[in-house]
């Protein structure tokens, strides 16, 4: 007996209304004849924000919508609810914590005994979580009214801000905050190599890998949260602060009560007290009240999420480093709105233009055409990260030139484009006070300033900018473009190089991997901690770092006084070579009327030889195609199409060339191609031209590479290489141009010899590869008999070293001198900033009611009395300062004397009594003896036998003598006698 399944009953017309909105017939599925697919129906919500099939089917304007309506039902991201939990929770924590740190003397003794516990009556529901520490896994047992408190003021985190089912502890946590601001971030290695400790200690953990995605997120929370209570207590100290300025003048005007206005103008002190601890007036001898460097990194990039998962939890740090879009985009809009599209381009060919200096710039055009096409950073078009497969292609950077980051833009472009560099110079003008001018630093400096001055982008500033190019990238200019603007040779910048941002990106580069995968928020949080920590660190070596810069600048000072006694021209007589020098070299190359045809035939010249060249290499290429000897055939197709792209682009120059000549120019060029001895000597000059400036930029370029054989700094043989590098990269060039120079020397003597040159014609001399770089005064490169009738006069500033090395001298003198006055500015600037921030918080302390904040604040004035203990007993013994300066610090010598002994006594609590010298050195002494052990049993291993510490001395003398132990090259130690313990 066969059982039939009935058909499904047809519908009528009137029960299928959803035919008469969109006419679609049924589908069926293939493979599934009794499978039936109604159409799509429209879905909206009721704000209209999403209508699903108004598309497949356009309704007429009067039409009514269907009478079913299904209504769209939106599911909020669990992230940004949660993400909203914890910022309402992180408020509620910071009393918490500020009670915790105080009772807990700064998470030395944490107590697990509930303080105040809940008085929740018993039948309140209760949470059972797991608590993860170092040590093991413990199940606590907490009110579930407040959970999250009563956790964290038994010293555990939680997981979750509402209903936790795991907590870590706090000194976990901790440690690993601190670890992994000074290692790159892996919370899957921590995790699981916490879960492999605890389960070898026996503690259970149900499943794998539970714990990574709980311990990252409370990690990152707990971060947060301290940056929340340090960023509470500022606001609080500030608040205070002002309660009492305001008291003391009786000026109700003063008072501030915006939060954000309160901490903005305290964000710039923050974050370098030399640059801005405090505001002077106006000082002729700093030409640059502040001092800055700009640059770009596209390896601190991140990539497109996948599967178009968006942005992350919006995490943001209270003190964050990134301008936001908003800024961002604004500069975008007045770049974009200020400068003109490019024109497209056209077929006809303009004539060229006179070379001339743009109005405000002090280097002509063709020298800034040249350092554009010489930099990467300058083509705004070149692409330098794949914007389809990373959604923020990289960072620029704006740090004062104490290596302090003072604002980072987040980069979504291809290339590096002017407007964020833009946006970073707005917010500093827009924080500084009107009457500071500001000495700025950038690799593509030149190019910068001549687009602020072309277009107008912050007209309001520019009277107060002096332009730079960084020390490192300088090498990549044009010669004249350094004169300008070289540090080293512009007024303005002292001795400052401009690569405090190579070494803030060195210093993140732990970075990268991590951040490549991260969210949005996550990225620039992750970057905003990291900056907060190299600020904080580097507060400690502040007064290392002015001493060693006041001691290298005095170095510097003195050996370029002794090279300028020795000089025997005045200064006044090197001011004027250098006035001459760079008179001469940045003037504009004159193009008259009468040597235009001139000037193009010698490039018409030039070009027919370079594409007889390149036609050689084609041919050779093609020879070994053919005689099938390669083993990568596409790459040397490849080549060959660029071979003769580059060939064909030249015919195409020559053609636009041909056409710039008037009849009489055509038919002197046709003279000049039959006449094979004026061809071969016009090719003999514009060669020769072309090795004189060769030579003439690599001779300048070269001069501080010549003058720091003697220098034993890691930084100074860094980039004493880097410009090595730079500028003997052209010497095969210049070489290949002296043998094919000679050539066509050898080509006109012999073609005077067969007298095929006109009557009383003369060979010119030839030029020796072996002494071309020497660039001397009697040197032929500097003759042009033979090629012109006239010899080259050099002047005293290229051809004599004395004055060389004078001017270098001059210039080294000057820039040591404002180096001066910036170092004792800055160390006035750090005192006063010590003083008036102790000042504050002794008085905070006197005001404050509250006990927790009160304790966070003696942390706080202990952290900050041993920084001005560090400072001053760096500075201590100085020319920097005055000795009796240094009691002007705010705390007294006592102070900072209990402060060094605690600090390097590394004992974690003060002892009421005081520490006895035997105590004190045992430390020195403990290292002597275990650096004594490992010598003798270096020695045993060795050979030799040591029954006595006497033989030992012995031994290790002899071996001195001898001069074959390498113990024995190093300078002796003072060591005791180890005792009978």
């Amino acid at each position: 007996m066969s059982f039939k399944k009935p058909k499904p009953p047809r519908l009528s017309a009137a029960a299928q209304p959803w035919r008469e909105s969109h006419n679609t017939p049924i589908r069926k599925v293939y493979g599934r004849k009794n499978l039936v697919l109604l159409p799509q129906i429209d879905v909206q919500t009721r704000s209209n924000a999403f209508t699903h099939g108004a598309a497949a089917q356009p309704k007429a304007q009067n039409q009514a919508s269907p009478a079913h309506l299904v209504p769209l039902r939106v599911t909020p991201d669990k992230r940004l609810i949660e993400h909203g939990h914890w910022t309402h929770a992180l408020q509620v924590y910071i009393p918490v914590y500020l009670s915790l740190l105080h009772r807990s003397n700064n998470l030395r003794s944490v107590s697990r005994t509930a303080a105040g516990s809940c008085q929740c009556p018993a039948s309140v529901r209760k949470l059972n979580i797991r608590v993860l520490s170092m040590e093991d896994i413990v199940s606590i047992t907490v009110c579930a009214c407040r959970p999250t408190q009563a956790l964290l003021a038994l010293g555990y985190f939680p997981s979750s801000p509402v209903r936790p089912s795991f907590a870590f502890d706090i000194k976990m946590l901790e440690f690993a905050s601190q670890l992994y601001l000074r290692s790159p971030p892996n919370m899957t290695a921590w995790s699981s190599t916490l879960e492999a400790y605890l389960r070898g200690r026996g503690y259970q953990l149900a499943g794998v890998d539970i714990i990574r995605r709980k311990f990252a997120k409370a990690k990152r929370y707990y971060q947060l949260l301290v940056a929340e209570t340090e960023v509470h207590v500022r606001k609080y100290a500030l608040k205070t602060r002002l309660e009492s300025q305001v008291e003391d003048s009786g000026d109700e005007e003063e008072w501030v009560d915006d939060d954000e206005e309160l901490m903005d103008g305290d964000y710039l002190a923050e974050c370098c007290v030399l640059c801005f601890g405090a505001v002077a007036e106006y000082d002729d001898h700093v030409p640059a009240d502040v001092i800055v460097c700009l640059d770009a990194c596209f390896v601190q990039k991140r990539m497109e999420p996948q599967h178009s998962s968006g942005h992350d939890a919006p995490l943001c740090h209270p003190r964050t480093r990134v301008l936001t879009d908003k800024e961002v985009k604004e500069a975008q809009v007045i770049v974009e709105s200020m400068r003109p599209a490019p024109a497209p381009r056209t077929n006809t060919t303009e004539p060229p233009k006179d070379d001339s200096v743009e109005t405000g710039m002090k280097v002509p055009s063709s020298v800034l055409d040249g350092c554009s096409e010489s930099f990467k950073a300058a083509d705004e078009k070149r692409s330098k990260a794949s914007s389809k497969f990373f959604a923020d292609t990289g960072l620029m950077a704006l740090l004062c030139h104490h290596d302090k980051v003072l604002w980072l833009a987040n980069m979504t472009t291809p290339g590096e484009r002017q407007y964020y560099a833009i946006a970073l110079l707005l917010k500093l003008f827009r924080a500084l006070p009107s009457h500071l001018t500001v000495g700025i630093l950038y690799d593509i400096g030149c190019q910068l300033h001549r687009s602020c001055t072309k277009w107008d982008f912050i007209p309001d500033y520019m009277d107060r900018i002096i332009w730079g190019i960084a020390i490192f990238h300088a090498y990549g200019h044009q010669w004249p473009c350094q004169l300008v603007y070289h540090p080293r040779k512009c007024v303005g910048f002292g001795l400052s190089d401009g690569e405090g941002c190579e070494r803030f990106w060195s210093s993140i580069q732990k970075l990268v991997p991590p951040l490549r995968v991260s969210g949005y928020h996550q990225h620039i949080y992750t970057l905003d901690l990291q900056v907060d920590f190299l600020k904080k660190e580097g507060m400690m070596e502040l007064g290392d770092w002015l001493r060693r810069k006041w001691d290298t600048c005095m170095d510097k000072k003195g050996k370029a006084q002794g090279v300028l006694d020795s000089c025997p021209f005045s200064e006044l007589e090197l001011d004027d070579f250098w006035k001459d020098q760079v008179a001469t070299q940045t003037r504009p190359l004159v193009t008259a009327t009468v040597n235009l045809a001139k000037n193009t035939i010698k490039s018409i010249l030039d070009l027919k030889e370079h594409s007889k060249t390149l036609l050689v290499d084609i041919k050779k290429l093609d020879e070994a195609i053919a005689q099938g000897e390669l083993e990568d055939v596409d790459e040397v197709m490849h080549e060959r199409g660029e071979l003769s792209a580059k060939r064909d682009n030249i015919e195409a120059q020559i053609r636009r060339k041909m056409g710039q000549l008037g009849v009489t120019d055509k038919q002197n060029l046709k003279t000049l191609l039959g006449n094979k001895y004026l061809q071969v000597r016009m090719q003999a000059r514009a060669l020769k031209d072309r090795i004189q400036a060769k030579l003439r930029d690599r001779k300048f370029e070269l001069d501080r590479l010549n003058r720091s054989y003697n220098q034993v700094s890691a930084s100074e043989h860094c980039l004493a290489e880097h410009v090595q590098t730079q500028v003997t990269r052209h010497e095969p060039s210049v070489v290949k141009s002296v043998t094919r120079f000679n050539k066509l020397c050898d080509d006109l003597s012999e073609l005077i010899r067969t007298r095929k040159a006109p009557r009383h014609a003369v060979s010119p001399l030839k030029l020796d590869q072996k002494t071309i770089f020497s660039l001397d005064v009697d040197d032929p490169v500097w003759s042009d008999k033979g090629l012109t009738g006239e010899d080259v006069q050099v002047p005293e500033w290229l051809g004599n070293d004395d004055a060389r090395d004078g001017i270098q001298a001059m210039l080294m003198i000057a820039r040591c001198r404002k180096e001066e006055c910036y170092l004792q500015r800055e160390v006035c600037f750090l005192s006063a900033w010590l003083v008036r921030e102790w000042g504050y918080m002794e008085d905070c302390l006197i005001q404050c009611v509250d006990d927790d904040i009160a304790y966070y604040l003696k942390r706080q004035k202990a952290t900050l009395l041993l920084q001005g203990a560090l400072w001053a007993r760096s500075l201590t013994g100085s020319t920097l300062v005055d000795v009796n300066d240094l009691n002007f610090w705010g705390p007294a010598s006592s102070e900072f004397k209990a402060a060094l002994a605690s600090h390097f006594g590394a004992r974690v609590e003060e002892p009421e009594d005081a520490e006895s010298d035997s105590d004190k050195s045992d430390g020195s002494n403990r290292q002597e003896e275990e650096d004594l052990l490992e010598s003798i049993e270096q020695m045993q291993l060795g050979g030799e036998e040591v029954d006595s510490i006497q033989e030992y001395l012995d031994l290790r003398e002899a071996a001195e003598d001898r001069g074959r132990d390498e113990m024995g090259r190093s300078p002796r130690k003072r060591m005791r006698p180890l005792s009978d313990d």
